[in-house]
């Protein structure tokens, strides 16, 4: 019950931080919020937690606000923003994953031994994971951003396009993040039940990311 709290206010934070920084910065709010969220989810996502003796990597919440980020800026009608908002969230995982890579490799001295184990046992060696996670959100990001404008022309409805995109992509999202992580690490039936439980989290998680999007649509029209 704790984590399902903690998650929820996981969430509230990340949007309001994101409708926040929109509403005072305009894009470069959202590009602020990209590369501080893109750092926190290569470091949440080293992370797990068990649901029904299913070990499932957080930062869920988290990496869900850069998809509903980049819907936002579709709804703005800002292609050019979405192709920097891209590439800025590629950068920054980027830079974050090998500062973090290479930290954890760089030999320790014996002074501070227990701050330099504690640091060590958390940023160790995971290329595997900083290439699941930006791998996994570029694309879910790119999917999600082509799918919303397309639904939103057809549809006019903001709420009924970021719930269809949001639907596919973040199934898409689950499948090439959850399966990178857990590669030669896990059975089948645990990645498949992983990524089953993970993609109902994130897809409830997106649904919320309906209210700042609308919310936004609406103090920009």
């Amino acid at each position: 019950m704790i984590n399902i709290v903690l998650t929820f206010i996981e969430i509230v934070i990340c949007y309001v931080s994101l409708y926040y920084l929109e509403k005072k910065y305009k894009n470069q709010g959202i590009y602020i919020y990209a590369i501080i969220a893109t750092i926190l989810t290569c470091i949440t996502s080293l992370k797990t937690i068990s649901i029904m003796e299913i070990n499932i990597p957080i930062g869920f919440g988290i990496s869900t606000s850069l998809i509903i980020a980049g819907n936002i800026l579709t709804e703005l009608n800002k292609k050019e923003e979405r192709r920097n908002y891209l590439a800025i969230i590629f950068l920054t995982a980027i830079i974050t994953a090998s500062f973090l890579n290479l930290s954890g490799l760089i030999v320790s001295s014996e002074l501070s031994n227990n701050l330099n184990e504690a640091y060590n046992n958390i940023f160790n060696y995971n290329l595997k994971v900083y290439l699941a996670i930006t791998i996994s959100i570029i694309l879910s990001i790119k999917i999600s951003s082509t799918l919303y404008n397309l639904i939103r022309k057809n549809q006019n409805k903001v709420a009924v396009s970021n719930i269809f995109s949001v639907i596919i992509s973040t199934f898409i999202e689950t499948i090439i993040f959850i399966t990178i992580y857990y590669l030669f690490e896990a059975d089948i039936i645990d990645i498949v039940l992983c990524i089953i439980f993970r993609y109902i989290i994130k897809i409830l998680i997106s649904i919320l990311g309906t209210i700042p999007l609308y919310i936004i649509s609406k103090n920009n029209q």
